[in-house]
């Protein structure tokens, strides 16, 4: 190994997180959402018609062209097949007019709960997989003007439009 190899070995080093330094972050993002987030928090309808149109676009050309991108391999569409059979069995073909809870009948709550769990897991696995907010901290405050510099946004305010 020659000397520029090891010092960029040195810096690569630098820029990496352990991988139980990320673990460690994955599980505080999961407890917080799951003890910050009601089910309330979650979508309680489930469209049998808009899973298959998502598993018929996993299964298109331009699905599989993207995940072969990104990935490198085709996708199996396991996650996008699973929604679909789940709504069968627990969604409805048509959007339900809103009702107050307290109308609601037990079958509909059980159901409305159901949905509501199964959105809830998926966001939980979707976060312990990672994102890239095991690295980018969140932002807590939005940017006004982000794109603009202090000199032009005080040359902006000077100008009067008539």
């Amino acid at each position: 190994m020659s000397k520029e190899d090891a010092e960029l070995q040195e810096i690569w080093k630098l820029f990496q997180d352990s991988d139980a330094d990320i673990q460690q972050r994955r599980k505080e993002i999961t407890k917080a959402i799951q003890s910050d987030t009601t089910l309330s928090d979650y979508p309680h309808h489930l469209s049998v018609v808009t899973a298959m149109d998502e598993l018929f676009a996993c299964f298109a050309l331009g699905g599989q062209v993207r995940n072969y991108y990104r990935y490198g391999t085709y996708d199996s569409c396991d996650r996008a097949t699973q929604k679909f059979w789940f709504a069968l069995k627990h969604g409805s073909f048509f959007t339900p007019k809103e009702k107050p809870v307290e109308e609601l009948s037990e079958y509909e709550l059980k159901k409305r709960l159901t949905v509501q769990e199964f959105y809830k897991k998926r966001f939980l696995e979707d976060k312990a997989n990672g994102s890239s907010e095991d690295i980018w901290e969140r932002r807590k405050e939005l940017l006004e003007n982000p794109f603009k510099k202090k000199d032009e946004e005080e040359v902006d305010s000077s100008i009067k439009y008539h």
